[in-house]
Order: structure tokens, then C-alpha cells, then sequence
């Protein structure tokens, strides 16, 4: 059972739902994707960016090798890739099965030309941090190495696998399991790093507010700027399985986030391991693909300011890995915020607390950072794999 110092209240999160209705009062510059031409209107980046935002954000870089990526691109192509800010698509163009099981948004990259491939990787090599960057590479080498299973039967299926249970609490409309939903255990027909996309919400600016949506299998981005300020809410990294050799190469995705989170739930002593345990059972994410809230009102594990200091440190490795995967100077100022939030800051676990247990999941839930990892049975292999998400309450999908 789970045990709290003190109840919190959380703060209202507006869903994501909220992105199908217009905004009249967000920002952003709005694009019609039916004209490549279409007129841009400028108009105030949000308050709440400016309040819960850390600043830091390289918003000239990306917007520099956005507008380089998408002057290699036709007219045609331009319309597909670019999206009004708050067009409700961005919530549903992720998740954790490949295509065509869940279509994504914008621009398939096996369909560009090796410069507009490698343009489009600048983007995102311009958002992400070199750690963060080299990740992402990893996690679509993982999809080649699921791809050449399949050719050559080894392994990965040509359907979906491994239908998930939903967690105690959850939705259960599509938000788990099976072939017409985007949660669940991977698999599909389409492994590979040619099945991964990028799509834009709002014009690329330096002063309006824009996402970068980029993702395919195993990995999905939505980086969202506004002004100096950046979010990474939501973005999924998972990969099966944990190790494998590609062309005679060693890799290992997420091998930095698997240690951390071991290394900091395992810190606990027991009396603290048995009041941060979880209610219910989680065989996948609580808050992945396809389901975007509420948060819990009432968090559960145990509150971090009460650890030790060494125990904090731990805690706050684990979330220097998912955070560390933006911009370094962003990353910085974005972990002070989360650390600052300590107090209001809980960790706990559900199933196991080691790495070989497929049952283990560990979550970290504070007032604005939201972290998910989740071990199962492996879908396309026999081995273990992980979903893993990183959220920010205050700014999923961006501010609104």
C-alpha cells in the first residue's frame, strides 16, 4: 500500500483535449496546412510559458534547421509537414507501435531524399543535446535490428504481439492493447528507421509558439517552443530489446535511464520501499500513448525531500537522464526546476525493483515533472523491454 507525508492538491492540468478547440487566447503563428502559402499571424506567446517555463531554450538553432529542412522541401510536401499549433492530431500521431497500426503525422523520412533525410535529422540533432541525440540514433538502430528479424524471421511478427492489461485506474478506450489502439507491447509489420516521421505544429519561430513532433516505433518527440522557453511534454523513448549487436557494434538504448532508475529506487531503504509501493498492478504506461490525463489528483511513493541527501542525488540522476536529452542549457535550467519541487516530488514503484523483473515499473510525480518506466515481457523478442515517458504537467503539448 502507498504511503504519503502529507496530501498534495494538484494543480489543474488542462488536457490535451483542449488542443481541438480553438485558442483564441494561446499563441502561436498559425499555418494552414492546405496552403503552402498561407498567411502568418503573429500573436503573444502565452503567459503560462513565461510562468512555469525555465528558459535557456536554443529556439534560434531549431528554428534554423527547421527553415533549412523545409526549403528542401516541394510545395506539396510543405503542406504535409506543417500543421496549425492546436490542430488535435498532435495528441494521436505518436506511440509505441510501428506504422501503419497508429499513423503518424507529417512527412515519412524512407520517402525524402538522403538530403532532406539528413536535414530533417539536423532539426533534431539542433533540439536534442549530444546524449540525447546519440539516444535517438540508438532507438532506430534498435527498429533496423527488430526490421532485419522479421525479414528473416527470427522474431518479430508481422502483427501486433502482446496485448496489454490496462493499469488499475485507467482508461480503457484504446489507450492499451491490441491492433486499433496506440498503447501497448509494439510489433507490427513496419520496423525500421524509414518509418519514422516529422511533422511541424506552428510555423518554426523565434517568437511564436511551435512543435517539433518527430517519432516512429520506439521513440516520440514533442518539443514544443515558445520564445526562450522549451518543453519535451510528452516524449516516449522505450526499446526492445535492451541490448543487441547491429554490423558488428555494440548498443544499448536507455541504458543510462534503466541504471539511474534502478540505482534510485533501489536506494530506498525497505521500510521506504514499502511505503512508496503503488496501488495496482502496471504492465505498460500509465499516462502513455493515447491517454494524456488526468494526472492523479493524489500522488503516490514516497516524498523525495524526505529522503537523504545522497538518496535525493540518486532521484535526481534519474531524472538528469530524461531531462539531459534537451538542449544542454534548457536541460540545466528545466532539472533546477524539478529539483526545487522536491517537496511535492514523490517516487515509487509497482510489480519489482529490478532491472531482469519484466514486472518492474518505477514512477517519479511531482507538481511539474512526470517520469514513467515500465519493464515487460518482450513483444517481438524474448527478452525484456521498456516504455519509458517524460511529461511536464505544466506544459503537455506546450501552454495553453
Amino acid at each position: 500500500m502507498s504511503s504519503h507525508t502529507r496530501p498534495v492538491l494538484r494543480r489543474p492540468v488542462v488536457l490535451a483535449a483542449c488542443l481541438s478547440i480553438a485558442l483564441g487566447t494561446v499563441g502561436y503563428l498559425a499555418f494552414d496546412p492546405g496552403s503552402a502559402s498561407a498567411a502568418v499571424a503573429k500573436q503573444a506567446i502565452p503567459a503560462s510559458a513565461a510562468r512555469t517555463g525555465a528558459g535557456g531554450a536554443n529556439t534560434a538553432q531549431v528554428v534554423k534547421a527547421a527553415g533549412a529542412f523545409l526549403a528542401t522541401l516541394s510545395d506539396e510536401q510543405k503542406d504535409t509537414v506543417l500543421y496549425d499549433f492546436d490542430d488535435a492530431a498532435k495528441t494521436t500521431g505518436w506511440s509505441n507501435f510501428p506504422t501503419p497500426v497508429v499513423a503518424r503525422n507529417g512527412l515519412k523520412l524512407g520517402d525524402l531524399t538522403d538530403a532532406q533525410d539528413a536535414a530533417a535529422m539536423k532539426v533534431m540533432e539542433a533540439a536534442l543535446s549530444k546524449q540525447g541525440y546519440e539516444e535517438l540514433v540508438e532507438i532506430r538502430k534498435a527498429d533496423d535490428y527488430l526490421a532485419s528479424l522479421s525479414d528473416s524471421g527470427d522474431g518479430a511478427s508481422a502483427s501486433p504481439t502482446a496485448t496489454r492489461t490496462p493499469p488499475s485506474g485507467a482508461p480503457t478506450d484504446g489507450a492499451t492493447g491490441g491492433p486499433g489502439g496506440p498503447g501497448g507491447g509494439g510489433g507490427g509489420a513496419n520496423f525500421g528507421s524509414q518509418w519514422y516521421y516529422i511533422s511541424f505544429f506552428g510555423q518554426p519561430s523565434r517568437t511564436g509558439e511551435f512543435t517539433v513532433q518527430y517519432g516512429g516505433h520506439h521513440a516520440a518527440y514533442n518539443i514544443t517552443y515558445a520564445g526562450n522557453n522549451v518543453t519535451m511534454s510528452p516524449t516516449l523513448t522505450a526499446v526492445e530489446p535492451e541490448e543487441f549487436i547491429w554490423d558488428d557494434k555494440a548498443y544499448a538504448p536507455l541504458a543510462d535511464k534503466r541504471a539511474a532508475t534502478i540505482g534510485a529506487i533501489q536506494s530506498l531503504t525497505a521500510g521506504e520501499l514499502a511505503a512508496a509501493e503503488i496501488d495496482g498492478s502496471f504492465d505498460d504506461l500509465y499516462l502513455g500513448p493515447g491517454n494524456d490525463g488526468p494526472f492523479p489528483e493524489q500522488p503516490e511513493g514516497v516524498l523525495v525531500s524526505s529522503l537523504t541527501k545522497k538518496q535525493q542525488a540518486k532521484v535526481t540522476a534519474m531524472l538528469r537522464t530524461w531531462v539531459d536529452d534537451l538542449d544542454e542549457k534548457a536541460a540545466a535550467r528545466l532539472l533546477a526546476k524539478y529539483v526545487s519541487e522536491y517537496d511535492e516530488t514523490y517516487i515509487g514503484w509497482s510489480g519489482g525493483t529490478t532491472i531482469d523483473n519484466d514486472q518492474t515499473y518505477v514512477r517519479l510525480d511531482g507538481p511539474s515533472a512526470w517520469i514513467e518506466f515500465s519493464n515487460q515481457p518482450g513483444a517481438s523478442t524474448d527478452e525484456i523491454h521498456q516504455h519509458t515517458i517524460f511529461r511536464d504537467e505544466t506544459s503537455d503539448y506546450g501552454w495553453h
